[in-house]
């Protein structure tokens, strides 16, 4: 749970957006104050329906959001990795604060790196 990753964090989100089959285009969460924390659930491919972000100009990092909790700072541009919605089903939990007290931004994404052929 939310509280176990990040007990300060879920004693002080102030929303939570529920989706299911969301694919947006790149965008930035103008009014966050600090990083999100999403969970994506559904039968779509491992690997495929997490959440992109601009880690630099020419890195894009992929966070796994399939059944775990991925934390991304959505002041940087941001997207659902690509995923078929037409053949399988994706919901997601976002929890975001509009109103705790501001923290600079950065980093982009929280958590090891991995070469593109490495699995959690």
């Amino acid at each position: 749970t939310i509280e176990q990753v990040d007990p300060d964090f879920a004693s002080n989100f102030s929303a939570l957006a529920v989706t299911y089959g969301f694919q947006g285009s790149p965008h930035i969460d103008k009014q966050n104050t600090g990083p999100f924390y999403g969970l994506a659930l559904g039968d779509f491919p491992d690997g495929d329906g997490g959440i992109c972000v601009e880690a630099t100009p020419f890195v894009i990092a992929q966070v796994n959001t399939k059944n775990r909790l991925g934390k991304v700072d959505g002041r940087y541009p941001h997207w659902v990795a690509p995923y078929d919605s037409s053949q399988y089903d994706r919901f997601s939990l976002i929890f975001y604060s509009t109103w705790q007290q501001y923290r600079a931004p950065g980093p982009a994404y929280f958590g090891k790196a991995l070469d593109k052929n490495e699995r959690i």
